[in-house]
């Protein structure tokens, strides 16, 4: 059996870690520098249309008023650091793709450094046995070992490189999410905040979709690796390189398949905000307003 291999394991802990650290250190700042310019727009907005609507310059329910105004608190407060850190960082970074990780695997989230040092230990056990079965006089299997170690190797890369963008892209966006949850106050700069959370149910959905096709493609492997290992080698490891192959296929598509049900997700989420009036929150008294005018 293969033995114990140690690549990407490191790798992901650290880059995870670093990540983790990152947000620790500078979403703090970005709270910091955001809060003050969200409450002062908060404030200036419920005054100025308040008293327009006490003036009668705007033909507005007052409880309505009230109802909108709140619902522009609670978008403020989530731009804040303990709602944002709450119900943001840790739905979007922690909760969600465990969940998803879970939701694939059937049970605890697989590790997947872990799972791309066992993939490549097959790899390098199959080349030393091909190794050995090659001479000066027989060379095939050389060249079939450094197959096997170049497809496994670009695989392998290739997986673990889309894992490390969806996490480090995902990282970049909670820390500049305050930004954009701000955005979601006014009409004008709505679409910034609904193009943002599109981003992050992106990458989300592109972690799921790597995990599934690691699942897919380290199953097909450990099926397939009772007749890899005691068959002839160099047919054992020509399969080994077909299925490397199949799986960077599989690979360089998540990314095309994520975006397409990201796009749906996006415009669902569209939908649902102008279904619960959240798209008319800063002009919904606009209507009021040409009204009034076309009366006078």
């Amino acid at each position: 059996m293969p033995a114990a291999f140690e690549i990407f394991t490191p790798a992901y802990d650290y880059v995870d870690g670093r990540l983790e650290a990152l947000l620790a250190e500078r979403l703090g700042a970005v709270l910091a520098e955001n809060a003050p310019a969200i409450r002062a727009a908060l404030v200036l907005y419920v005054l100025l249309h308040g008293f327009s609507i006490l003036r009668g310059a705007i033909a507005e329910p007052v409880m309505e008023f009230v109802v909108r105004s709140l619902k522009l608190a609670v978008i403020a407060a989530l731009a804040g650091a303990p709602a944002y850190q709450d119900y943001v960082t840790e739905p979007l970074f922690h909760i969600l793709p465990q969940t998803v990780a879970r939701a694939i695997s059937g049970g605890t989230a697989p590790d997947i450094g872990a799972a791309f040092d066992q993939f490549y230990a097959r790899a390098a056990y199959l080349a030393e046995d091909l190794n050995e079965a090659a001479s000066l006089t027989h060379p095939g299997p050389w060249l079939v070992a450094a197959l096997v170690y170049g497809s496994a190797a670009l695989t392998a890369a290739i997986g673990f490189g889309i894992v490390l963008m969806a996490k480090v892209a995902l990282a970049l966006l909670i820390a500049l999410g305050p930004f954009f949850v701000a955005c979601a106050l006014f009409e004008a700069t709505r679409r910034y905040f609904f193009g943002w959370l599109g981003q992050a149910v992106n990458y989300i959905i592109l972690f799921g979709l790597i995990l599934a096709v690691l699942q897919l493609v380290f199953g097909v492997v450990a099926d397939q690796w009772p007749q890899i290992e005691g068959g002839d080698p160099v047919a054992g490891g020509l399969t080994f390189v077909a299925l490397c192959l199949l799986a960077a296929l599989f690979f360089f598509q998540t990314p095309a398949i994520a975006a397409g049900i990201a796009g749906g997700a996006h415009a669902g989420l569209s939908d649902f905000a102008a279904a619960t009036g959240l798209g008319r929150l800063p002009h919904a008294a606009a209507p009021h307003v040409g009204h009034l005018g076309r009366n006078r």
